[in-house]
């Protein structure tokens, strides 16, 4: 296994051993912010040794990206309803839970991730692929149904589509995420792109 496989490993069995230092680094980039908040500071919180954290996580960008991906991981995938039309809107309904509790907080580290390419990258490479279980079950499932094509699986549009229109929705236009936008997203844009079969 290659070293780099390994520490992931490391540090995903490290935040699932300690979900209390997950939760205090949370808590603390919505307090703070992602350029105020220590290694000094989350230690405290958390009451254990910054030696603790430095031997699973080299940095404040390491230990961040664990928390956020521990958060995504934690979310459950979507309940088989036995169609892709209410898997996807058991799908939205979840993701809207998380936009609405969560917005603060990524718009916080979007902004960060300007200041910090080291963030970036770490949250495109590891937090972004597992906010995104959910939706690659609920295709699996459909595409195993035989409800949309095999290759549906490979439009990596899909995956984005859904997390885009809710976040512009509630904070472009701070409109609500109600059943009946959840269920137009799904039957006008979700289904089509999902359907699609190109020539």
């Amino acid at each position: 296994m290659r070293a780099e496989q390994r520490g992931g490993l490391d540090q995903a069995t490290a935040a699932d051993r300690n979900p209390e230092l997950m939760t205090t680094v949370i808590d603390l980039l919505r307090e703070v912010g992602y350029d105020r908040m220590t290694i000094d500071a989350v230690a405290t919180r958390a009451r254990v040794s910054k030696a603790t954290i430095y031997r699973h996580w080299p940095g404040k960008a390491e230990l961040v990206a664990a928390a956020l991906r521990h958060r995504h991981v934690a979310v459950h995938t979507p309940a088989d309803t036995g169609s892709l039309r209410g898997d996807l809107i058991e799908l939205l309904r979840t993701t809207a839970a998380i936009c609405i509790a969560d917005g603060d907080l990524m718009q916080a580290l979007t902004f960060a991730m300007r200041s910090s390419p080291e963030l970036a990258h770490l949250i495109r490479q590891q937090v972004m692929p597992a906010g995104q279980v959910g939706s690659v079950a609920v295709v699996v499932r459909a595409a195993a149904r035989g409800e949309i094509p095999a290759e549906a699986g490979e439009r990596h549009l899909f995956h984005d589509l859904a997390p885009a229109m809710v976040m512009s929705r509630l904070l472009a236009h701070g409109l609500p995420v109600d059943d009946a936008f959840l269920v137009q997203l799904v039957d006008q844009v979700l289904l089509p792109v999902l359907r699609y079969r190109s020539d």
